[in-house]
């Protein structure tokens, strides 16, 4: 209740002043012009985004995009104002700003969303994407429409293209390496609120703590948390590595960023408008895909090159960490619809 009642004492129009300054330092790099014979069109209101990721990174440029590619391919003006870093508040906070529609826009890992909708419970599922191909043909697939359609039934929210967050999850900790799940015995993780994400690290061995990704570098600052379950661009990319030291390459989870814009905003838009706004998210994303998969293994190398040990699991290792994953999915996974399951097996 505080969050929300931290955001109901912001106007939309503070919002907006707070953003305006950011706008115009990181305006989105535009595509190449086509030209159309159509009357100008314009958005009938500025377009607020609160987002989690930095200025450049994939899950940032996907929304950043948006408004060079409505105006250069569509004729379409528009203004976008893209908060960064959760500039706008915590990802819980976020994620409630936008179905009040103090934002228009936000994201995060679909793991994050668990608490409002189990539509795409089926990502979070351990070892469910096993390659960056499978996550493509997930997210263009039936499965994936139906999904979104069970989703926006029952929030104010409209689904835009998702991207990925940087790929496979790497296990981090501060204390020692972890080869296979009996080292991790007794290590406290930070963890997002989604039953499977506690759960997997349980499974582990290890404590979960869920807290927001704003307070994460503190805690583990403060022996709060001994390690988290993160990406590498965003271990790199927030400083995590100075407050970090051993990683291991479970390959559990990739990470999905999942889209979001309120229903109101959606709806003022005319069925035109609509159309366009959707092929130039569909284009951004794109690529926001195509510049991720191509950096995942860079931002590795980054962190290697700060001193962080890595390790590489055997398959034999590699054995021992899937199990329990495996395992979720006869347990919490059971909640899952089982047509959902066959439709996920059948896209790896």
């Amino acid at each position: 209740m505080t969050d929300i009642l931290s955001f109901s004492r912001l106007s939309r129009r503070a919002i907006l002043r707070a953003s305006t300054l950011a706008a115009a330092l990181a305006a989105p790099i535009s595509t190449p012009a086509i030209v159309y014979a159509q009357e100008k069109r314009r958005l009938p209101k500025p377009i607020v985004a609160g987002l989690n990721s930095k200025i450049g990174d994939p899950s940032y440029e996907s929304i950043a995009k948006i408004g060079g590619i409505l105006r250069d391919k569509y004729n379409i003006e528009s203004d976008i104002q893209v908060q960064p870093s959760s500039t706008l508040g915590t990802d819980m906070q976020q994620l409630e700003a936008v179905q009040m529609g103090y934002i228009d826009i936000t994201s995060n890992t679909t793991a994050q969303f668990a608490s409002m909708s189990d539509a795409f419970a089926f990502i979070d599922l351990p070892y469910a994407i096993p390659s960056w191909d499978v996550f493509v043909r997930i997210v263009a697939s039936d499965l994936w429409k139906s999904q979104v359609v069970k989703f926006e039934s029952k929030l104010p929210l409209k689904v835009l293209p998702p991207v990925g967050a940087g790929g496979f999850r790497l296990l981090w900790n501060n204390k020692r390496e972890t080869p296979t799940p009996a080292a991790v015995n007794g290590l406290k993780f930070r963890t997002t609120s989604s039953p499977f994400d506690v759960a997997l690290v349980r499974g582990w061995g290890g404590n979960a703590t869920p807290m927001a990704w704003t307070e994460t570098y503190n805690a583990l600052a403060n022996g709060v948390v001994d390690g988290i379950h993160v990406q590498p661009i965003w271990t790199y990319g927030f400083n995590m590595f100075e407050v970090l030291k051993f990683a291991t390459a479970v390959q559990a989870i990739f990470a999905v960023q999942f889209q979001v814009l309120n229903k109101a905003t959606w709806e003022s838009f005319s069925p035109d408008i609509q159309r366009d706004f959707m092929a130039a998210a569909q284009e951004a994303a794109d690529q926001a895909n195509a510049m991720d998969r191509a950096s995942e293994g860079s931002f590795t190398e980054k962190l290697k090159a700060k001193g962080m040990k890595i390790y590489v699991p055997s398959e034999a290792e590699m054995a021992q960490w899937r199990k329990p994953g495996q395992d979720l999915w006869d347990s919490i996974g059971k909640n899952v619809e089982p047509g959902v399951i066959r439709a996920l097996l059948a896209l790896r």
